[in-house]
């Protein structure tokens, strides 16, 4: 039996057995074993040294990430949380002698507040589904102008002050998405266009194909993104440095809108606008081989797909 021995400890132990009587190796098999020991017990050093660096930074990932998770937690979602309980506190002291248009705001901001706290929550439940590996997307064949549309509605009073123009064909092929996931995507875009355009503003969203793809933009004019945030605008809880007007945030949305996009096969990407200062965000699903005719113009279409 010979030790495999590093320069820290014994790893393990090789052992030789031979029914022949007399020595098992020679001298010279035995310096042979011995140097074949050591150089296995570099070997398996090495390995370790390589996991060990890999859960460091694992480690060092979580720390970070639960960092930020409670930052998060601790600022962005007890801002909405202390408006609701002003509110409602108002209210329940001085809600008779408060006139009725002071009782109608304040309620307002109650809804508005707990709307924007439940974003929060769900965005953070999406990430936990996104890191797990637990999101399975539910495909169906749907029109990209009516997942755009549902996101619009959905995100009428987040992009109340700003103008918004849609541009999607209605020729455009049917997507095989989740709509719930491209809806989502959508809307997170929409409400991070909002954060950081300044009110009256255009918000526009085009679509088209290009060889096999359908592409989906979603353009704003504010500041745009900084050049050296490219690269990172879309990792967990990153945020763009952000004036002081700017609504606060987990720094989520992006990475749920890459997550959600990439679990159906599709990319998305940030750059600058080149015609005005603004940022756009470009989504690019792949055609369907073989997608179900459909006309958005022609209303006895949607009936066949209901």
């Amino acid at each position: 039996y010979l030790p495999l021995r590093t320069g820290r400890t014994a790893i393990g132990v090789v052992g030789l057995d031979n029914d022949k009587q007399g020595p098992l190796l020679t001298p010279e098999q035995q310096r042979l074993l011995d140097a074949l020991a050591d150089q296995a017990a570099v070997a398996i050093e090495r390995i370790q040294l390589v996991a060990d660096v890999d859960r460091a930074k694992l480690a060092a990932e979580a720390d970070r990430l639960r960092s930020a998770l409670l930052t998060s937690i601790s600022h962005d979602l007890k801002t909405p949380l202390a408006a609701i309980m002003g509110a409602a506190g108002t209210l329940r002291e001085f809600a008779p002698a408060l006139p009725e248009h002071d009782r109608a705001e304040l309620l307002t901001t109650v809804l508005d507040e707990s709307e924007r706290l439940n974003r929060f929550i769900a965005n953070l439940l999406d990430m936990t589904k996104i890191e797990s590996g637990a999101m399975e997307p539910n495909y169906a064949f749907h029109y990209v102008g009516d997942i755009v549309g549902s996101a619009l509605q959905r995100a009428r009073k987040i992009i109340a002050e700003h103008n918004t123009e849609t541009d999607i064909p209605s020729d455009l092929p049917m997507l095989k998405v989740d709509p719930v996931l491209f809806e989502q995507a959508l809307f997170n875009l929409l409400d991070n266009a909002a954060k950081y355009a300044p009110a009256g503003s255009t918000i526009r969203v085009q679509g088209w194909t290009d060889n096999g793809s359908v592409l989906l933009q979603i353009m704003d004019e504010g500041p745009g993104i900084p050049p050296g945030d490219l690269e990172r605008i879309f990792d967990t809880f990153y945020r763009v440095r952000k004036r002081d007007q700017v609504r606060a945030g987990t720094g989520l949305g992006l990475s749920i809108c890459r997550g959600f996009i990439e679990a159906m096969g599709g990319t998305i990407t940030a750059a600058n606008r080149t015609d005005r200062s603004g940022a756009v965000f470009t989504i690019k699903m792949p055609k369907p081989a073989n997608p179900p005719n459909f006309d958005a113009s022609n209303t006895d279409d949607l009936g066949d797909l209901a």
